[in-house]
């Protein structure tokens, strides 16, 4: 994974609901809105939109292109990605959004043909409440270290932080250092026998923000311990879990 340009002041990961296939290698059509209430964005792009630049997750610009009705003055901007090759058809996968380069003057999107797309989504929130912050290899232990309580009822958004997981360059390309990112991602929740339940966690919730993976929980039986957890798979060719217990009690007086 590289930084598209080193003029480019300004990156956003997208992560794209790619769910439902046999988790295949693919090809998809992808729409996603850039939020209106997102200031960093559109406080620092130019009105013509020419520093707006969409690539793929190792940083490799892709064929993009604002859907019409984009205007800078009501802050409305929906981007388009033709043909973008994923690794797992059923996964979240990821694109980046570039931004902030005041010197631009190419217009870098294309006229594109849109078709069954999927839906991306870019994360604003930053995490909060549930945060699982160990790294993927730790000392040798039987269960995972950090633990959450919800009711049976309760549906509760879980954060795993993820950028201790990935290697730096020993000296910066495109005066970044970042090497490895996030392929695609995956989410499970396990029963004590190893079963995972789907029924336990509401996938299309899943949101990627930069640095860590909003999952979100629900359900299970109260008196039960899961293990809930996240898959990444990297540009580097890792595949790793990070995982947490939740226990579900349903608290009575």
């Amino acid at each position: 994974m590289t930084w598209y340009n080193a003029e480019y002041r300004r990156r956003q990961i997208v992560g794209i609901n790619a769910t439902g296939g046999s988790g295949s290698p693919a090809t998809i059509d992808v729409e996603f809105e850039v939020p209106p209430d997102w200031d960093d964005f559109w406080d620092n792009i130019r009105s013509d939109f020419k520093d707006v630049v969409v690539t793929d997750s190792e940083g490799v610009k892709v064929n993009f292109a604002r859907k019409s009705g984009a205007n800078y003055s009501t802050r409305t901007l929906f981007l388009q990605i033709d043909g973008l090759s994923i690794k797992n058809d059923d996964s979240f996968a990821v694109a980046y959004v570039y931004f902030f380069e005041p010197n631009e003057t190419t217009d870098h999107s294309t006229s594109v043909t849109i078709s069954a797309e999927k839906d991306g989504f870019i994360m604003l929130s930053a995490p909060h409440s549930r945060v699982v912050s160990q790294q993927a290899s730790q000392s040798a232990l039987d269960s995972p270290v950090q633990s959450f309580i919800k009711a049976s009822t309760d549906e509760v958004h879980v954060y795993f932080l993820i950028n201790q997981n990935f290697a730096k360059r020993i000296s910066p390309y495109n005066e970044r250092s970042d090497e490895e990112g996030i392929d695609y991602v995956q989410v499970f929740s396990y029963d004590s026998s190893g079963s995972d339940a789907s029924a336990r966690y509401d996938i299309a919730s899943t949101r990627l923000g930069n640095g860590f993976v909003r999952a979100t929980y629900k359900a299970g039986d109260s008196g039960s311990d899961y293990a809930i957890a996240i898959q990444i798979s990297t540009t580097l060719g890792q595949l790793f879990q990070i995982r947490a217990i939740l226990r579900v009690i349903n608290l009575l007086p």
